[in-house]
């Protein structure tokens, strides 16, 4: 009787077992992807901040030799001035991302307004009379730079670095004195040089960014012409000896700017696994 208790026992364990190895397993749910933002594509954009000018000058009067006798040659070291502005204005550009770096070419233009003007005074070198004016002034200025960056999703650091353009106005306005003629000069021209910084930029939506910027631009030195001054006259009255005068001026300008951004067929894209 126990043998055939356990024989059943051991036919019952059996089957259950061979019911259980014929059930289907059920399959693992797939991993969802996870949208990873892609900073590929172009832009438009608009930005505003704040623009600092620092200058240097000095104003030259050669010798010169003409109707009313020789003159001696001279000059005046303006030092150096501070000027600030608010500029305004656009950005358009385009990257392209590997990874999370990002490259980047971008062309800007803005409105700005800084300006300098000395009106000397004191003890003066000859030919320099107290109440001679010398002005410079910028109205624009704008950029065509690269960049590359490094992308955390949708946040962007990067450097862009390129070349620079601003305008400078110099007027000149030496003033009548003693019997020698006043004479005004102005010229205005366009400067190029180099501009470097960083920024940091977030994509708000999928197509909007926004982002602040910093940069420094170095133009060097350039060459104003600043008019004919009476250098010389005898009898007083007399025939003058006028002398071309220049002036050498020293820009460098330091920006930061706040920055929005559209970009066309912008957005997420899926995570590869």
């Amino acid at each position: 009787m126990k043998m055939v208790v356990l024989a059943g026992s051991i036919l019952a364990l059996a089957s259950g077992t061979a019911s259980a190895a014929d059930m289907a397993v059920k399959a693992r749910p797939a991993p969802i992807p996870v949208p990873v933002y892609s900073w590929t594509g172009c832009y438009i954009g608009a930005n505003v901040g704040g623009k600092w000018a620092r200058t240097g000058e000095v104003v030259n009067v050669p010798a010169a030799t003409g109707p009313g006798g020789a003159s001696a040659a001279s000059f005046l070291d303006l030092g150096s001035a501070n000027s600030d502005t608010i500029i305004g204005g656009g950005q358009v550009g385009c990257n392209w991302q590997s990874g999370r770096i990002v490259f980047g070419i971008e062309g800007d233009a803005d409105a700005q307004r800084w300006r300098r003007t000395d009106v000397i005074a004191g003890v003066l070198p000859v030919s320099f009379v107290a109440g001679d004016t010398f002005e410079l002034r910028s109205t624009w200025q704008a950029s065509v730079r690269g960049r590359i960056g490094y992308a955390w999703d949708r946040t962007l650091v990067y450097a862009t670095g390129g070349v620079a353009f601003t305008d400078v106005r110099a007027f000149t306005n030496w003033i009548a004195f003693g019997g020698f003629p006043g004479t005004l000069a102005s010229e205005t021209r366009t400067l190029v040089g180099a501009t470097f910084g960083a920024g940091i930029e977030y994509a708000v939506t999928n197509n909007w960014s926004i982002g602040v910027e910093g940069r420094y631009s170095w133009y060097g030195r350039e060459n104003f012409s600043g008019g004919q001054l009476a250098t010389f006259g005898f009898p007083p009255g007399g025939p003058f000896t006028f002398s071309p005068t220049n002036r050498d001026v020293k820009v460098e300008t330091a920006e930061v700017m706040l920055k929005a951004n559209w970009r066309f067929n912008a957005g997420p894209v899926v995570a590869k696994y």
